[in-house]
């Protein structure tokens, strides 16, 4: 009766038939309709955690977690080599240069690496060139580590090359960031 009245009330007209009150299938269905939703709701908020949580972690899983000059091909050793000389070279005084052979050492260089290395310290390559290389053969992330290793990163000359070599390979700040966390000495 309620039901005809609120149609009077709006201008409608009623209903031939009235309806009959709910019956307990139709209840049931309707609690299985919520409950899909529900899920739903559950599943949508936690792809979105997942997805937040990528996003912040990305450049971890993205960029190479480790430096293993075993996995590069030669000409690739050779381009890392020669930027961890040319990093070790642009701090501006000719120290010894036996905290690059240990760096070499922690990124599993061989005997003929270090016998590299001692050749890229007394025969630089040009800057400009070795980074056109190093764009080329697509090793920045590659030879930012492997300057980060062969400088004292506390030093500001060293910190300003490390940032011009981050610009000049194109770099993001947080890959950047990302790896100085991952490559402090």
């Amino acid at each position: 009766m309620s039901f005809a009245f609120l149609t009077r009330a709006f201008g409608r007209d009623a209903p031939d038939e009235v309806e009959e009150p709910e019956t307990a299938p139709a209840r049931a269905s309707r609690r299985d309709r919520r409950a899909g939703r529900a899920d739903a709701v559950l599943t949508e908020a936690l792809g979105q955690k997942v997805l937040h949580a990528f996003l912040q972690n990305r450049h971890q899983t993205l960029v190479p977690l480790t430096l293993n000059l075993r996995v590069l091909e030669p000409a690739q050793r050779d381009l890392v080599i020669q930027a961890m000389a040319a990093a070790f070279l642009a701090q501006g005084r000719r120290q010894d240069p036996a905290p690059v052979r240990d760096a070499l050492a922690r990124i599993s260089a061989a005997e003929a690496e270090r016998q590299r290395l001692d050749k890229a310290l007394a025969a630089p390559l040009a800057l400009g060139d070795l980074l056109d290389a190093i764009q080329d053969a697509d090793l920045g992330a590659y030879a930012y580590v492997a300057s980060l290793l062969a400088v004292d990163q506390r030093r500001r000359v060293n910190q300003l090359y490390l940032a011009y070599l981050a610009e000049r390979l194109g770099l993001a700040e947080d890959v950047v960031s990302s790896l100085h966390r991952r490559y402090r000495v």
